[in-house]
């Protein structure tokens, strides 16, 4: 606790103190179209006031499919980088730093109407059984995800945080539970993370951070 309000750096990134505020679902788009409202400038630019050293924006999600719900936020389309680089810009101006989580459900979509996922195995007896992804579908979303942190760079975000945790998509292709491909990979359950990894670091400036959340 003494470090607590002292300077940290990681690479390219210093932050003031040590204080951070973890990505968490507001579930508040008001027109499930994935831009952020002013609510979510609110809610982030007030812990900025509060002196948090980095925000982490909550799950953003790189298919309309792949939102928890209907009301998260998405990073699919260029039309939303206006409404997270207005969040940035604020947040720095009051001397914080700001991350985004990129993510996709995959079998946990809510509301999608044919959820997606490494294999058909449904999270519940309550839950929409996933259509398996393609193998070509697979690549596409690797695809997906590296627009995804092009367009958070052009936003202007200091930190990538990809969500490997919480039984969403990369975990599902992580877990031999959920993961019973035959291709390759189901062969190497850690492949389609490694490719995302890789494709977000195409996107990204040499000094910034990627951090990947697990479980």
């Amino acid at each position: 606790m003494k470090d607590l309000f002292t300077p940290y750096e990681l690479k390219d990134l210093k932050l003031k103190n040590r204080v951070v505020m973890p990505p968490m679902c507001q579930y508040s788009v008001t027109d499930k179209d994935g831009i952020a409202t002013d609510w979510h400038y609110n809610h982030y630019v007030s812990r900025a006031v509060g002196g948090t050293g980095l925000i982490i924006i909550e799950m953003t999600d790189v298919d309309p499919d792949g939102r928890i719900t209907d009301y998260d936020l998405g990073i699919w389309s260029d039309e939303h980088i206006a409404g997270l680089a207005r969040i940035v810009d604020a947040c720095h101006a009051y001397g914080a730093k700001v991350g985004i989580q990129i993510a996709h459900a995959g079998r946990k979509a809510e509301d999608a109407a044919m959820p997606v996922s490494s294999s058909p195995i449904p999270f519940d007896d309550k839950s929409k059984t996933p259509r398996e992804l393609a193998t070509a579908e697979v690549k596409e979303m690797v695809n997906k995800f590296q627009a995804g942190v092009r367009r958070a760079v052009q936003a202007g975000f200091d930190v990538i945080e990809l969500h490997g945790a919480h039984g969403y998509l990369i975990h599902q292709f992580h877990s031999p539970l959920t993961n019973r491909r035959t291709d390759e990979y189901g062969q190497d359950l850690t492949l389609f993370g490694k490719e995302v990894i890789a494709a977000a670091k195409r996107e990204m400036p040499e000094g910034m951070p990627l951090i990947m959340r697990i479980s």
